[in-house]
């Protein structure tokens, strides 16, 4: 298959070579991601998948996984505390359950976006534990 020449066709081919390499992965980021932005529940089976991934190390999961999950607890606390007063429990719930909803969606998408980032990068070399750095005195 010749490869396609221009900045888009570039992308294109550099984006199907990474898909057609990290089948299960690329599958993970797409639930994590669109399937997160349109219906929520659909994030959690794509964690799911993206969790035992050998491609992304610790750091890559939490940010991509974890992080959004403490936007959206945070952003919603956010969300009530700044929000106005409202006469009911009901109407707090409300103003929360709307809060929660989309943050969760722009949240899923961009932790999708750098779990595909993490996986187009590689994984990172991990660093060498400070007692095994030989030093040098004086």
């Amino acid at each position: 298959m010749p490869r396609p020449t221009g900045a888009l066709g570039g992308l294109f081919y550099g984006a199907l070579e990474l898909a057609l390499q990290n089948k299960v992965e690329i599958l993970a980021v797409v639930l994590l991601g669109i399937g997160g932005a349109i219906y929520p529940p659909i994030w959690i089976v794509g964690a799911l998948i993206a969790l035992p991934s050998k491609k992304w190390d610790i750091k890559d999961k939490f940010l991509g996984v974890t992080f959004p999950v403490v936007v959206v607890i945070v952003g919603t606390v956010l969300v009530l505390v700044l929000g106005g007063r409202h006469s009911s429990f009901i109407s707090y719930a409300d103003e929360a359950w709307l809060g929660a909803e989309r943050l969760m969606r722009i949240a899923a998408v961009g932790g999708a976006l750098y779990l595909a980032w993490g996986l187009r990068r590689g994984r990172r070399e991990p660093k060498e534990p400070p007692w095994n750095v030989p030093h040098k005195l004086g």
